[in-house]
């Protein structure tokens, strides 16, 4: 599947900040410190990149959509794991600093320094599955606030305002994996079903990440998020 480009932006100011993957589901075709707190691995060095889904499951981190930071045409479902966009309808959110102003876009609650984690996302429509170090903008003022367009974030392949169209298998759920230290992070499509789900890579970045990071997602109109849990 080809992933759409974007038109790359020309400011300077946010950038380091994001990275990410775009996707358009084919519908018509059959750090750290995580909050709250998740046990993860102690952060070993010199062992090799996980390669299969079982090796990435091992670095598997339960995610939440915070609704704090999500702009007002996105409604939050499902205790957090669910983001849609369905119309222009506007959710009567209560304006935050956190929350995005103009970019349809939510963060997790969850952050990643100092370890490596992985996570899935199903998804349909026309989304971004992406990262937002801490520090990225979140308001039109401060600079370039969309996944990928500022090199704080990784995306379709987007990072620091710069894209690349790739092929991909067809697949409707993306997985991530982050290694915060060693400043790696995979997009990878799931396959299959079951005990025979696999991963297949679509890009791998390789990035100086020194915040802590957050999952991030942009969702356009008559598309949605869903976030995976481990046992699915």
């Amino acid at each position: 599947m080809s992933l759409p480009g974007r038109k790359s932006s020309t400011a300077e100011e946010g950038k380091e900040h994001q990275t990410a993957a775009r996707c358009h589901s084919a519908r018509s075709s059959s750090h750290a410190l995580c909050v709250p707190p998740v046990t993860l691995p102690p952060y070993e060095t010199n062992v090799p990149e996980p390669t299969t889904r079982p090796d990435f499951m091992k670095y598997w981190v339960p995610i939440s959509l915070d609704e704090r930071t999500a702009q007002k045409l996105l409604w939050i479902s499902q205790g957090g794991a669910k983001v849609a966009r369905t119309s222009d309808a506007v959710c009567p959110y209560p304006n935050r600093p956190e929350r995005y102003e103009h970019s349809p876009q939510v963060l997790c609650k969850e952050s990643l320094l100092g370890h490596r984690g992985y996570w899935e996302v199903d998804y349909d429509g026309w989304v971004v599955i992406g990262l937002v170090c801490e520090s990225a903008p979140r308001k039109g003022r401060d600079g370039p606030c969309g996944l990928g367009e500022n090199n704080g974030s990784c995306y379709q392949v987007w990072h620091n305002g710069e894209n690349a169209d790739i092929q991909m298998p067809l697949s409707s759920t993306m997985g991530v994996y982050v290694d915060q230290p060693a400043g790696i992070v995979k997009f990878l499509a799931v396959l299959g079903e079951g005990a025979e789900r696999e991963v297949r890579l679509i890009h791998k970045f390789k990035v100086n990440i020194q915040d802590k990071v957050y999952p991030g997602f942009w969702v356009g109109t008559n598309s949605l998020c869903l976030l995976r849990k481990k046992q699915q």
